[in-house]
């Protein structure tokens, strides 16, 4: 039952990931949506929907490996810091490269 769970999770994210992709989820990007028009003209929405997607692709496959992996320690200690150090480096990358020179 639990893999039928982790499932459509991992569905539903890869959908939201596709929908994000291709502009229909502008409003879903988070401070994108709250923010004025001067400030949305700054970022290349083409490369923050790029760089949005993966992050959502990524959180989905940490959370469908860590679903097969039975040790916590193992998670908490291995695989949780490469899950952070990722998205802090997409959070990086959101806010340096998908900014419009």
């Amino acid at each position: 039952m639990l893999i039928v769970i982790f499932a459509l999770v991992t569905l539903g994210m890869v959908f939201l990931a596709f929908v994000i992709l291709k502009g229909w989820g502008d409003g879903l990007i988070a401070g994108y949506n709250t923010a004025s028009k001067e400030e949305r003209q700054q970022f290349n929405l083409k490369r923050l929907r790029t760089v949005v997607a993966v992050m959502i692709l990524f959180t989905t496959a940490f959370v469908w490996c860590a679903a097969w992996i039975d040790d916590i320690v193992v998670v908490l200690l291995g695989a949780l810091p490469v899950l952070l150090i990722g998205l802090v480096a997409g959070i990086v990358i959101a806010n340096t490269w998908c900014k419009k020179k």
